[in-house]
């Protein structure tokens, strides 16, 4: 089944909002949910596909347009906030005084990344990732034991929602990935959701919002994240490709049919050293685009210098611009943008 793909370059305020209202600066054109469908402002479905821009920093000038004209209509953007990153990836602001949490420096280059993205007409999926709160390599010190850390994560939120509500091409709030924390079931991680899920609908009702399962984002613990706390929901979960590349469209497509929900795979890749690599990619977004499942390739540009991992860019210090790029890479996800 292939689903039509819809782009839009068009002035937020010559959209027509699916109610009828012509969208204003105070409240530009959204993406909803129908069903198993995300849908543009016209009301109709769009399969979101296109990359991240998921290492922090490495967006260069031309990229968004890059990716428009490859055929992207999305572009899933991180800020980093509670982990070990290294080179000073971390967003946190300790200082008490700074009421959003976060590094002005920081926001700074978040909000730059925003506008680039909107200003191309790429529909954003905006996330907030946080290795210590989604408890990753069995930190015990977590959003679901840290109560004071819990609260400026939903402070974090409560800012950014407020910031980019009235963005054109915000097209989803996607709360926090791979959430691993120890001893914590199913149901406890979607009670976390469900609670953030109320923090964001006390400021912005209409911009959807992505969550996922327990286990790292596992596919096969999505039965465990169907909520019915709000009915603007994408649900996602992680798609690395390994020896058996299509053990889990079974799981997506059984979801969705089940709830009548969408799910948008927010990371697929492979490491381009592995074997057999583009043929597993291939036989993959072959079999998205077979059932209209959307993505965000993981990832455009990456700030290690090994070729043979994730990115279709890596760092290069010799190259002129410092990046070297993966071409039969860059063709082979490009091939499916415009599917």
């Amino acid at each position: 089944m292939r689903l039509r793909r819809v782009i839009f370059g068009v002035t937020t305020a010559a959209v027509l909002l699916v109610t009828g209202v012509p969208a204003t600066a105070a409240a530009p054109a959204r993406l909803s949910v129908s069903g198993a469908d995300v849908v543009d402002p016209a009301g109709d479905p769009i399969v979101l596909r296109g990359y991240n821009w998921g290492q922090w920093g490495t967006v260069q000038q031309q990229d968004p347009a890059d990716n428009v004209a490859a055929g992207a209509n999305s572009v899933r953007i991180p800020l980093r906030w509670w982990g070990e990153w290294k080179d000073g990836v971390d967003s946190r602001d300790t200082d008490p005084g700074n009421l959003s949490h976060i590094k002005p420096g920081h926001l700074a280059l978040l909000d730059q990344t925003v506008e680039q993205a909107s200003a191309a007409g790429l529909w954003i999926t905006l996330f907030v990732d946080s290795d210590h709160g989604q408890g990753a390599g069995g930190r015990p010190d977590n959003f679901w034991t840290n109560a004071a850390m819990k609260q400026q994560f939903k402070e974090v939120w409560q800012f950014l929602v407020r910031r980019y509500k009235t963005k054109a091409y915000v097209g989803a709030f996607e709360i926090l990935p791979e959430p691993q924390p120890i001893g914590v079931d199913d149901a406890g991680v979607k009670a976390f959701y469900d609670e953030m899920i109320g923090v964001i609908r006390g400021i912005d009702r209409r911009t959807p919002i992505v969550v996922g399962p327990n286990d790292n984002y596992s596919c096969a613990h999505l039965e465990g994240a169907y909520t019915t706390a709000d009915t603007k929901v994408v649900y996602t979960c992680n798609y690395f490709i390994f020896s058996e590349p299509l053990n889990r469209i079974g799981q997506i497509t059984g979801f969705r049919t089940d709830h009548d929900v969408p799910v948008w795979i927010n990371q697929v890749g492979v490491e381009s050293g592995d074997d057999d690599a583009r043929s597993k990619a291939r036989k993959v977004l072959g079999a998205f685009d077979d059932n209209g499942i959307g993505w965000a390739w993981w990832t455009y540009r990456i700030s290690g210098t090994n070729p043979d991992t994730h990115g279709v860019y890596y760092a290069d210090p010799t190259a002129p611009d410092g990046w070297r790029v993966k071409p039969a890479w860059l063709a082979l996800v490009n091939g499916y943008l415009a599917a």
